[in-house]
């Protein structure tokens, strides 16, 4: 039968030393614990082309939720003296979310534009392009607006996803016409980590494609004339605005 070892006390210098050994190594697991890597952000980016024709209300769901966060209203109003039409395009933000711009218009941004906390992001800037039409003893069109004759310009926005704010944005095309406003919803993309900021045209990350197999009705092109016709819509001009856009990086 073996004899029981006996406790021996250490020495209060040993024990300080031990003590320090065990403190250190505890700081230096939560140092790792600390350093490690935060989820990394990514950009989804969908391709689409959303038509927006005269008439219509159209809902953007960024992150295909099930929740509307935008909608875009493009109304057509008439008169009945002469002939008198006017149709007035706007972006509803949902849900408290916002769009970029200034005096109550949404701005429409160039490639490259960084969308984040200190940007121009409020609930009222809804107002896009308006166009109108006069036939009465003369005959007129004018249009006014940021987007009243657009190519692939960039809408800024910020939006709730369970509670925190995401940044984003959405590309169209716009053209005001004298039967009405004409957009097309090209391409959306948004940041998946919270209060990260984002890049207009910025595509990294994962991408969707969300382009019909066949389109619908004709778009109108905008080009440096600021009337359009029927005919203009129906011959088909959208072939040339629906290209194939590329899959990564930057615009």
């Amino acid at each position: 039968m073996r004899n029981k070892r006996a406790a021996v006390p250490l020495s209060t210098s040993l024990e300080k030393k031990l003590i320090g050994y065990v403190a250190a190594a505890s700081a230096a697991g939560v140092g790792v614990l600390a350093c490690s890597p935060p989820a990394q952000s990514q950009v989804v980016s969908t391709l689409s082309w959303t038509q927006i024709v005269p008439g219509k209300n159209v809902s953007l769901d960024l992150n295909n939720d099930g929740i509307p966060d935008f909608q875009f209203s493009n109304r057509t109003y008439g008169t009945s003296v002469g002939r008198n039409l006017y149709g007035i395009l706007k972006v509803l933000p949902q849900q408290g979310n916002a769009i970029w711009g200034t005096g109550g218009s949404a701005s429409a941004l160039g490639s490259g534009v960084t969308i984040g906390s200190n940007s121009k992001l409020q609930a009222g800037h809804q107002f896009m392009v308006r166009g109108s039409f006069y036939e009465h003893y003369y005959e007129g069109y004018g249009s006014r607006g940021p987007w009243k004759q657009v190519t692939r310009m960039y809408l800024g926005f910020k939006f709730i996803i369970q509670g925190q704010v995401h940044y984003g944005w959405a590309r169209l095309n716009v053209g005001a016409t004298n039967s009405g406003v004409y957009a097309a919803v090209t391409k959306y993309a948004y940041e998946t980590q919270p209060n990260t900021p984002i890049v207009t045209g910025q595509n990294a990350g994962a991408e969707k494609n969300k382009r019909p197999r066949r389109k619908g009705p004709g778009y109108y092109k905008p080009t440096s004339t600021t009337t359009g016709s029927l005919g203009d819509l129906a011959a088909g001009a959208v072939a040339s605005l629906d290209r194939q856009e590329p899959n990564a990086g930057r615009e």
